[in-house]
């Protein structure tokens, strides 16, 4: 029971920032040059991904209000469901390219924890 008590504090509670960064990092430098093996990507998923991944890294590593990261993490799970649909309609979510399914679980579970920081009053400005 302790053990599952302790996961359930370290899934709701912990800093989610480290988890936002890499994030940031995969939508902005990886996903646009990924998705160049599906043959005829989506463009504006591209751009977009890009944008969104620069963005979250500014919300964490330049603003850092709760406020902005919550914006950039909804924004990233929009990123991350358009990429598994556009691997999934493209027959390549299959093998390594279920990691873009484990990027969207992320993105979730970020939005999850800084939800919870939230509603604990530990918005820092």
């Amino acid at each position: 029971m302790k053990a599952l008590n302790r996961a359930k504090e370290i899934l709701l509670y912990s800093d989610s920032e480290p988890n936002e960064l890499l994030i940031g990092i995969l939508h902005a430098l990886i996903l646009p040059v990924a998705m160049l093996e599906l043959g005829k990507p989506w463009l504006v998923l591209q751009l977009l991904g890009s944008a969104v991944g620069v963005f979250q890294l500014y919300a964490v590593l330049y603003n850092g209000s709760l406020r902005i990261r919550k914006l950039a993490v909804k924004a990233a799970i929009v990123v991350a469901i358009s990429t598994v649909v556009h691997y999934t309609l493209a027959g390549m979510m299959c093998g390594s390219h279920f990691g873009w399914l484990l990027i969207l679980g992320f993105a979730v579970w970020n939005l999850i924890r800084v939800h919870q920081e939230e509603l604990h009053g530990n918005n820092r400005l």
